[in-house]
């Protein structure tokens, strides 16, 4: 049987020493100001919307008019949650792929992941205490950003968010943990097994730089739609007709670009979150249900991501030849 109290133990030492870095704790810090900054922003340009609304409608009220002479507007907070995801995608990477790295080195740098391994320990327990640790530790920061973001949607919106709201913004934090807890297990997990944790950071970041930046934009440029404010069909005016032949035509294209763009993990959490808050058009006001339905390939890629990274990185065995102290 495993011992779970070594495990929790190791996780919770690792939860406490990462709360006690200042640079992880700044760079998080950072984070949830670009996240909030950037929704306060939104929501202050919905509540300038709502009350011009509310307005306009009491005044076609005091002179008796019907309120069907103006379109009632829908509102949806949810979707003003699009720079918070951006935010999470590139700088909350950052920060766990760093975590990831740091985790590694803390025991190396004292050189007592050595003294670790010869206690009635296996391995796995290690590694999945540190990747318990490193998740927990991720979790629960995302768990305050997006409390936070609950509290400035409900407050400055100018409508309040419901019940449903809530699940939705606790599928997106679990959805980002998942994310976040794959690059997490990157940096930790190549900074463990190389000669040299500085190198291992570096291969990091470059795998981070090809999967979360360079193939989404890749992807991103080659459609020509993303080229033109909404779109290269809609700006011709060409009828759908003409347009499902027009695509026909460019089908092996269309299937390379998107296979670019999905080939990035990001990319696939960004359309599940995207859809899951309404933020992508064609899924505002759209129930969880026929979301699933349509976006449960996206989550499952995210799902399996994360867990085959911790499966690999459970499973490689931990050279003693590598534990050299770092000078």
């Amino acid at each position: 049987m495993p011992d779970l109290s070594a495990i929790s133990t190791i996780a919770l030492k690792d939860a406490r020493i990462a709360l006690r870095d200042r640079f992880l704790l700044a760079a998080t810090l950072a984070l949830v100001a670009a996240a909030l900054i950037s929704l306060i922003t939104g929501t202050v340009a919905m509540r300038t919307d709502v009350a011009t609304y509310m307005a306009a409608k009491q005044q076609l009220l005091a002179l008796g008019k019907s309120l069907g002479s103006i379109a009632a507007p829908e509102f949806y907070p949810l979707k003003l949650m699009r720079g918070t995801i951006e935010q999470i995608e590139i700088m909350g990477a950052v920060i766990a792929l760093i975590a990831g790295y740091r985790a590694a080195v803390e025991e190396r740098g004292r050189q007592t992941l050595a003294l670790i391994l010869t206690r009635p320990l296996s391995n796995w327990q290690f590694l999945a205490a540190k990747l318990l640790g490193g998740a927990g530790l991720i979790g629960a920061a995302l768990a305050c950003v997006f409390a936070l973001c609950a509290v400035v949607l409900a407050l400055g919106s100018g409508i309040g968010i419901w019940a449903n709201d809530l699940l939705r913004l606790a599928i997106t934090w679990g959805a980002s943990t998942l994310y976040l807890s794959a690059i997490f297990a990157v940096g930790f997990g190549l900074s463990l097994w190389l000669k040299s944790p500085a190198s291992g950071l570096l291969y990091a970041f470059a795998l981070w730089l090809l999967v979360v930046l360079v193939a989404p934009q890749i992807g991103d440029t080659m459609d020509p739609d993303n080229q033109v404010a909404g779109g290269v069909f809609a700006q011709l005016s060409i009828p759908k007709a003409e347009q499902t032949k027009i695509k026909q035509g460019f089908a092996t294209y269309e299937t390379i670009r998107n296979g670019i763009e999905v080939s990035s993990v990001t990319k696939h959490y960004e359309r599940f979150t995207f859809a899951v808050l309404g933020i992508k058009d064609i899924y505002t006001g759209k129930a969880l249900g026929p979301i699933w339905a349509d976006k449960k390939g996206d989550a499952w890629f995210l799902i399996l991501f994360t867990l085959g990274l911790g499966g690999l990185v459970l499973l490689r065995p931990i050279r003693a030849d590598r534990l050299t102290k770092e000078t």
